[in-house]
């Protein structure tokens, strides 16, 4: 009979052990570059040990985003239903791109951070549909969608749905920090500024939200 494996309470076989080494793999290598044995190998945890605490690949894809999602999504849904929509447009469709922002961009202060923007941007752009977008960031796109919608009343609801999935891609590709921005501009600008980078990006979402969602194409 096989042996019951039963977790130990000490530092190193711990589940968090298990999740950051996971996060790291998952970040360099995607969900399909990865197995279950190698995460418990780099982790110096038993493979039997890792399913005790998972069950699956997905089960522990799944946990390595909960773990970092589910504060970023509730502050960012806090901050979107606190937002005060007044007269000037301007100023509502910056405090609307401040809100899905800020929080994200600061997720990367760490170096663990850093390696779970790389992965978000992954899951991103993998149309495989393993549900984490819809699991811990659609809640976040529902509410964008309905303030938007509160501070551009005329616009067609297309057009909203549409401003929403631009800044996604924004956030996306600024979020990254592979350093092609470095490059291409000889240095002059720093990802890792995040004032700055928060700053930036904001007025640029911001933007884009005044501009498809309030101006108008006749010419």
């Amino acid at each position: 009979m096989a042996r019951k494996v039963v977790p130990r309470a000490d530092g190193d076989l711990t589940r968090n052990k298990i999740l950051d080494v996971a996060e790291k793999l998952f970040a360099a290598d995607g969900f399909d570059g990865v197995s279950m044995r190698q995460v418990g190998s780099e982790a110096e945890v038993p493979f039997a040990l890792v399913t005790y605490h998972f069950e699956s690949k997905l089960g522990l894809y799944k946990a390595v985003f909960a773990r970092r999602t589910t504060l970023l999504t509730t502050e960012r849904i806090d901050r979107l239903r606190a937002i005060r929509l007044g007269r000037s447009a301007k100023r509502n469709f910056v405090e609307i791109a401040r809100s899905l922002v800020e929080p994200l961009i600061q997720v990367n202060a760490s170096e663990e951070g850093r390696t779970f923007s790389r992965l978000l941007a992954r899951e991103i752009n993998d149309p495989s549909g393993r549900g984490i977008m819809q699991q811990y960031f659609d809640p976040v796109a529902k509410v964008t969608v309905e303030i938007l919608r509160k501070a551009a009343p005329q616009a067609p609801p297309t057009r909203v749905y549409w401003a929403y999935q631009f800044a996604v891609g924004a956030l996306a590709n600024a979020n990254m920090g592979t350093g092609r921005i470095e490059r291409i501009s000889g240095g002059l600008c720093d990802s890792r500024n995040y004032l700055e980078l928060i700053e930036e990006l904001t007025h640029f979402i911001a933007a884009g939200f005044q501009g498809l969602l309030t101006e108008s194409r006749d010419a």
